[in-house]
């Protein structure tokens, strides 16, 4: 039950209302004993250096941020962790002795769903990134840090992809990184082993299919990042050319288990929220 005690978490991001952040949270919260709820904010990116300052001074206990201030909200970030500062993007705020830290815990959501749970080797394989943005910088660092052999990278945006392409090269990783355009996305899917779609393309039913369903093998993996439908066209493509599919859900539930576990010091409650995710 809310009450003048209860503590206040939150998931910044526009579009936000499609989250399932909020229902996983909150029934870790209340499974857990843990007097807090956690509501979805959509600001404006005029307001994003208020909604920073209500939780460096506690007022939010913490909070989760998604597309698009995953890079923005680091202008009103006062401690990276060497976490966000390898992956160069932050999910995860809270205050520190009056400091706000600016924390990511994408990388490691995305390297358990996609390693553990359909069971992707990096080493000597080759992928395709579709999107630039804070997402792909942590899928990226863990692909690098695993060693992959080749990756390449597409986005719309070409200077958002040259900068992740230039940050990326800091780290001196073995893995060799391509940039490609939009007439080389088919044929870079078709000789890669598996296909990640860090975009938000595929949210609403008239977005465009990235990778052609032609492009697309029983060989692949293909883990698109989108959870909302939970079968996004090109996952339904890949599905029934037999590849192996995977949506962003388990990786939303391990990212959130990790934020929670540091802001309360409990252990991440994985199974708690990726059954939640499962019965919504």
């Amino acid at each position: 039950m809310i009450s003048g005690n209860t503590k206040v978490y939150s998931v910044i991001g526009n579009p936000v209302k499609h989250s399932k952040s909020p229902n996983m949270h909150n029934a870790a919260f209340q499974a857990l004993n843990i007097n807090a709820c956690y509501v979805p904010l959509e600001p404006r990116n005029e307001d994003l250096k208020n909604i920073c300052n209500l939780i460096k001074f506690g007022i939010i206990s913490g909070s989760n941020v998604t597309i698009p201030f995953k890079e923005s909200v680091m202008e009103y970030v006062d401690v990276l962790t060497d976490e966000a500062s390898m992956i160069g993007s932050v999910n995860t705020l809270y205050s520190r002795d009056g400091k706000l830290v600016g924390n990511n815990t994408d990388g490691l959501g995305f390297k358990k769903s996609l390693f553990s749970d359909l069971g992707f080797a990096p080493l000597e394989k080759s992928a395709i990134i579709l999107g630039a943005g804070g997402a792909a910088k942590a899928v990226t660092a863990k692909l690098c840090q695993a060693e992959l052999k080749t990756l390449a990278i597409f986005d719309i945006d070409l200077k958002r992809a040259e900068e992740l392409v230039k940050h990326i090269s800091n780290f001196n990783y073995k893995t060799k990184v391509i940039l490609i355009d939009s007439s080389q996305v088919d044929s870079y899917s078709n000789q890669s082993d598996l296909i990640v779609n860090c975009t938000p393309i595929g949210m609403k039913d008239d977005d465009p299919v990235l990778v052609s369903k032609e492009a697309i093998t029983n060989n692949h993996w293909v883990y698109d990042l989108v959870y909302t439908p939970p079968m996004t066209k090109l996952l339904t493509n890949a599905q029934e050319v037999g590849a192996k599919v995977l949506n962003g859900m388990d990786m939303l539930a391990y990212q959130g288990a990790e934020s929670l576990s540091i802001w309360e010091n409990v252990d991440p409650p994985y199974e708690i929220m990726k059954k939640e995710l499962s019965n919504a």
